[in-house]
């Protein structure tokens, strides 16, 4: 019998295939990111408002010609542009989040997931050394912030406030608390709903300065309450706290201060992502992404949206079973917006409402 050749190299035992199918959708998912981010840089979606040549945009916006074509066919296939012969567009999905007057404008969103990519590049750094030290003010500082008020408003934002609303308890409040409220826009929308509503939000007054942009943009009057929920009083005679993502959502120590602020019979909606007793976690991604930073004031835990001492699911319901009368729980399908891959996402978030005893 002849002998089969040997060749040389031999073929792997395993095949490369699933580990280049990784390499190749990073190696898209993060050019086609670098092609976003320069066209928002470039203002190019303010440039194609009207049917133009990608030459003309090139000449009014001093941008080099080939490479501005390249990347209008590119924008175009992601379906970003519309394309008709030579004549680029901005499309709808570009028109309502891509021009920089567009009330939905996303180019923040964006600048914060540069961020985190800076942060992940330094993985191997952070492995070594620990997590990077940062405070809650720079966390939440202009770009994140921010972020978080572009992305509320692409739809979470409005079918959360249209969930308060439906409650009766809403219309008959005369003041509500926005604990921990960062932009405000919460509040904004609130006020918008019922100008006579006095709104207050509390927050640290580092961040307080940006809820004060947001509502002057906006044209609503709010009362800002600067301080540490931690350490400071509430206040008093609110009739609803409203008090979302925040990272004293799952402490047992701040339910006697949210009853001590209520009004009796007063609604307390919270709205958090909890761990099941027996959960071990949502998403190893996430879980590591918020392993590479630790904050001053609260200890994070291993898992994203984890805190040192807070309580799971079961627990929090116990507790504030103490306080409060539950009244109603809404699962995270109902109000969530879309994913990013980033701290920041929904997961399964609940709304819970709750009533003072």
């Amino acid at each position: 019998m002849k002998e089969e050749p040997k060749f040389w190299p031999e073929l792997p035992p395993v095949p490369v295939d699933p580990l280049y199918q990784l390499l190749y959708q990073s190696s898209v998912g993060y050019k086609t990111f670098c092609a976003l981010k320069a066209a928002l840089e470039l203002k190019l979606f303010d440039h194609l408002t009207t049917p133009t040549r990608a030459e003309e945009v090139a000449r009014a916006a001093g941008l080099d010609p080939v490479i501005t074509a390249n990347l209008c066919r590119y924008l175009a296939e992601l379906g970003l542009l519309e394309q008709e012969g030579e004549l680029y567009r901005v499309g709808a999905l570009g028109k309502l989040y891509l021009c920089s007057e567009a009330p939905w404008f996303q180019e923040r969103v964006l600048q914060t997931l540069k961020g985190t990519f800076k942060l992940w590049e330094g993985l191997a750094e952070r492995a070594l050394k620990g997590p990077l030290a940062v405070t809650e003010e720079a966390f939440f500082g202009e770009d994140h912030i921010h972020a978080l008020a572009a992305k509320a408003l692409c739809g979470e934002l409005q079918r959360t406030v249209r969930m308060v609303a439906e409650l009766p308890d809403f219309w008959r409040a005369k003041r509500l608390l926005d604990l921990g409220g960062g932009h405000g826009l919460y509040a904004v929308a609130f006020t918008k709903l019922r100008p006579e509503l006095e709104v207050c939000v509390f927050d640290l007054p580092a961040v307080l300065s940006h809820t004060a942009r947001y509502a002057q943009e906006h044209g609503v009057k709010l009362k800002l309450i600067g301080g540490d929920f931690w350490q400071d009083e509430l206040g008093k005679e609110y009739d609803i706290v409203f008090f979302a993502y925040n990272p004293g959502g799952k402490k047992p120590e701040l339910l006697p201060k949210i009853h001590a602020c209520l009004n009796p019979g007063g609604l307390f909606v919270s709205k958090h992502c909890f761990y099941a007793r027996a959960e071990a976690s949502k998403s190893a991604l996430l879980d590591l992404e918020w392993s590479l930073t630790a904050w001053a004031r609260v200890k994070k835990a291993g898992r994203v949206y984890s805190f040192a001492g807070d309580l799971s699911y079961e627990d929090y319901l116990d507790r504030l079973g103490e306080f409060f009368v539950v009244e109603k729980i809404i699962e995270a399908e109902a109000f969530a917006g879309p994913p990013l891959g980033k701290i920041g996402d929904t997961l399964d978030s609940r709304i819970i409402v709750a009533r003072r005893k």
